[in-house]
């Protein structure tokens, strides 16, 4: 059966009791962070220090609301050295926060190639890296997840990873919207990465092409969203399904007072039969 949550990036300015309650009222299972209170910052923030963040997972765990994911900006697409070492600082700071809230995923990014660098060398570098931080991250009991974003929107492109070595612990974040806008369907993908899939996130838009998109409330959109729940349903996937409302990046568009039961009335209607 599938469960759905939500990203906070969908409510950027929102504090973690307020997170829980919009959960809790609207009936979502989980969410997965990104944005608190403004920032994407999360390890400065008290709640999430070394001395308050076991209070934080018990304020999740009582109110039944599962931490699905820590979404990080992590990307291992640079060459030079000392950029790839931030980058890993940065996982190992974030693996040790998921692991302390119980969170079981880590999202990353392959990234957008940079113009003018070797395309071969970059794959290698990022299989390389990615796979490396999945390692570390399994052994904190954390599965780390590449989004198919940017230049790994297809999954030929996730899978040529693998091929080049990227660790077997390394799964999948499916975003749903940019395998769409690049021509996969939803049985083209999941046929090719099901197995790899351990989260998926579904948003609307309208003019999804290759060359960019404008988010539209869900179901008010031209994204076949029905199709991509269909296809889980139809496979027996059983994680989550997080709606990610990117009002973080994206003042303009409507609030999470509107988009969050938004979502959770369209997914009512077309999972639930309400």
């Amino acid at each position: 059966m599938l469960r759905f949550g939500f990203s906070t990036i969908g409510c950027p300015d929102y504090t973690v009791e307020q997170v829980i309650d919009a959960a809790r009222s609207l009936g979502y299972a989980g969410v997965e962070i990104r944005f608190l209170r403004g920032t994407v910052d999360l390890a400065g923030l008290e709640e999430f220090s070394a001395a308050r963040i076991g209070e934080t997972r018990r304020r999740f765990e009582d109110a039944g609301v599962a931490v699905v994911a820590i979404n990080t900006g992590v990307r291992m697409v640079s060459l030079d050295a000392a950029h790839r070492q931030v980058q890993r600082d940065a996982a190992r700071r974030q693996i040790e926060m998921a692991a302390a809230l119980g969170a079981p995923y880590l999202r990353l990014f392959g990234g957008p190639i940079p113009a003018g660098q070797d395309r071969e060398r970059t794959l290698d570098a990022i299989a390389a890296g990615l796979g490396e931080i999945a390692d570390e991250s399994a052994r904190g009991g954390v599965t780390s997840l590449i989004e198919t974003h940017d230049d790994f929107c297809r999954s030929d492109s996730v899978l040529d990873l693998y091929r080049r070595g990227a660790s077997e612990r390394l799964g999948v974040l499916w975003d749903t919207l940019h395998s769409y806008r690049w021509g996969e369907s939803a049985d083209e993908m999941f046929g090719c990465l099901g197995r790899r899939i351990k989260l998926v996130h579904v948003k609307d838009a309208v003019t999804a092409t290759r060359s960019g998109f404008d988010f539209a409330l869900t179901g008010e959109g031209t994204v076949p969203i029905a199709s991509f729940l269909d296809v889980l349903e139809a496979a027996g996937y059983d994680g989550f399904v997080d709606f990610e409302w990117e009002k973080g990046w994206h003042p303009e568009i409507p609030g999470p007072e509107i988009a969050l039961p938004h979502f959770a009335r369209y997914v009512a209607s077309k999972v639930r039969g309400s």
